[in-house]
């Protein structure tokens, strides 16, 4: 499958098991800082008059200024190990998902060979539900009624069109509009089951790509069996 470039370092994992990763150095300005501070102080002491030397309290002082600043490079270098460490520990937990049917907070509904399955819930109760299926293009091709029951619902689409056409398999929205008793809007959110057939690391966040070619991040999978 072809990965999508991003603006970021990207690790790309498919199906087949290969690894796509690029990286850019940036120079750590921990350690200009601290290679200044010491050229800095280097000169003051090559500089300074002989006929009046610097204070020794001042001169313990920046000792341990520099001795401050290097500790907190090392800090720093520490820190940014143990959170590479931790991002390549969940990006190979997300691998695991591959190929496997993750149930996700998405309202990317897909298409395929006349059958296409979404859940809902709206929050409250509603008086009014309107389905909506929207093409790529952002235009309805199929609506319906919704259930006014509470609780997860399910929206079952064969693919029939408003003007009683077939729709072509591919990625369809589905968009809930709820309304309770008083004509004011109920929050909602859909559901969709589908394999992941692909995970990528954009920006050190995991990102699964879907069978149905819509991307969606980690922290949107709900359960996976």
């Amino acid at each position: 499958m072809t990965t999508t470039p991003s603006t970021g370092p990207t690790t790309t994992a498919t199906k087949t098991g290969a690894t796509k990763t690029a990286a850019t150095e940036e120079p750590k300005k921990a350690t200009v800082d601290y290679e200044s501070f010491l050229k800095l102080l280097t000169a003051q002491l090559r500089n300074q008059d002989p006929l009046a030397p610097m204070d020794a309290t001042q001169f313990m002082t920046q000792l341990a200024q520099l001795s401050t600043v290097e500790q907190s490079m090392r800090s720093n270098d520490t820190l940014g190990k143990v959170l590479d460490t931790l991002k390549s520990s969940g990006m190979r937990m997300d691998m695991a998902l591959l190929g496997r049917k993750v149930e996700v907070a998405s309202d990317q509904l897909s298409l395929s060979g006349g059958k296409a399955e979404a859940a809902y819930t709206v929050d409250g109760t509603p008086a009014s539900v309107k389905l909506e299926v929207l093409n790529s293009s952002g235009s309805v091709v199929y609506s319906t009624p919704g259930s006014l029951k509470t609780g997860r619902q399910v929206f079952d689409w064969t693919g029939k069109t408003a003007s009683g056409g077939t729709a072509p398999d591919g990625v369809y929205t589905l968009r809930v509009t709820a309304k309770d008793k008083d004509g004011k809007a109920l929050n909602s959110a859909t559901v969709v089951t589908d394999t992941v057939a692909e995970v990528r690391s954009v920006d050190g966040a995991s990102k699964f790509v879907l069978k149905n070619g819509a991307t969606v991040d980690s922290s949107a999978v709900l359960s996976a069996s």
